[in-house]
């Protein structure tokens, strides 16, 4: 197969004019590095038409938004002849903001000397613009976790829950009262530990149980963490009703908390929430209340995020 030895200018013109990206020209050999050459990628990025911009130093874009610490990086790379990759704010030409991810490349003719720089830009406001709630919400996040500074009361251990439960349990068989049991998870945790890291989420779950044994703070209530992430409630006394309203006050308040999480829809920790309220039968097990709380949490997980489903 004989392939040829160079592409004609046009194919190369028209295969530049194909990518996605700008693509500029500006000679090195000129005051202020006029723009001589650009692609379709870069009038459709900037809004401008070659004609237009034929001729533009190449901070044209800046416009009076000069104040930015890149600039200089750039303007050294220009003057030393170097590569360089910066992140700027630009215009269009209808004025709106963008961030233009901008790689200039020196140019060199046969004796060495600088002739021209090439330029990729790259409209990367998407990913600046996430990176800037991202840091913004650790922020948040910080604050809040700095204002919990009250001691958590402690929170009932697996195996005294269960003793708890089992004992309710039998009070609720004898005298045919109403007894609730539920699962309490937070919405996408392990996404929240992966994105803040694990202190701040243990500083969640501080704040999440503490709300939870305040609004469940009866002689008849009993709360634990009872997995990971995961905290149990039994409870006596409510009807299915009466515990709904219970609950969405409780979803409610953990909102008000305002706990940062851009991975969450709402931006910020909610909660989903799964239960039984029965008159249980004699053979009822505190096993099965718990089974059944499990699938109706895993039911409002189902659902969607801050939601919640009590079965009887």
């Amino acid at each position: 197969m004989n392939l040829p030895q160079s592409i004609s200018p046009d194919l190369l013109a028209q295969a530049v004019d194909q990518l996605h990206d700008g693509i500029t020209i500006a000679d090195a050999r000129q005051h202020n590095w006029p723009l001589i050459y650009v692609n379709a990628g870069f009038e459709k990025l900037s809004g401008y038409s070659a004609a237009e911009l034929i001729g533009k130093p190449v901070r044209f874009l800046q416009g009076t938004d000069t104040d930015q610490a890149e600039i200089a990086a750039l303007r050294e790379a220009l003057h030393q002849g170097a590569s360089c990759l910066v992140t700027l704010r630009n215009y269009r030409r209808d004025g709106t903001l963008f961030w233009n991810e901008l790689s200039i490349s020196p140019v060199r003719d046969p004796a060495g000397e600088l002739t021209h720089f090439v330029g990729i830009q790259k409209d990367v406001t998407e990913r600046v613009v996430q990176e800037q709630n991202l840091r913004q919400s650790n922020l948040h996040l910080h604050a809040a976790l700095k204002q919990q500074t009250a001691p958590v009361p402690d929170i009932s251990d697996r195996l005294h829950f269960n003793e708890r439960l089992a004992g309710m349990l039998q009070t609720a068989q004898r005298t045919h009262s109403l007894l609730s049991v539920l699962m309490v998870n937070p919405d996408q945790f392990k996404r929240f530990n992966e994105r803040y890291g694990r202190a701040a989420g243990d500083a969640c779950l501080r704040m999440v149980g503490d709300r939870i044994i305040k609004s469940f703070a009866r002689n008849s209530d009993c709360v634990t963490r009872y997995d990971n992430d995961e905290f149990a409630i039994a409870s006596m006394g409510d009807s299915e009703e009466g515990m709904k309203q219970h609950l969405t006050k409780l979803r409610d308040q953990i909102r008000a908390l305002n706990i940062p999480h851009s991975d969450s829809p709402e931006g910020i920790l909610t909660i989903c929430i799964g239960g039984i309220t029965l008159i249980p039968q004699r053979e009822t097990t505190a096993e099965d209340l718990l089974q059944r709380a499990y699938a109706a949490v895993h039911q409002a997980g189902q659902q969607g995020h801050d939601c919640e489903c009590i079965v009887s």
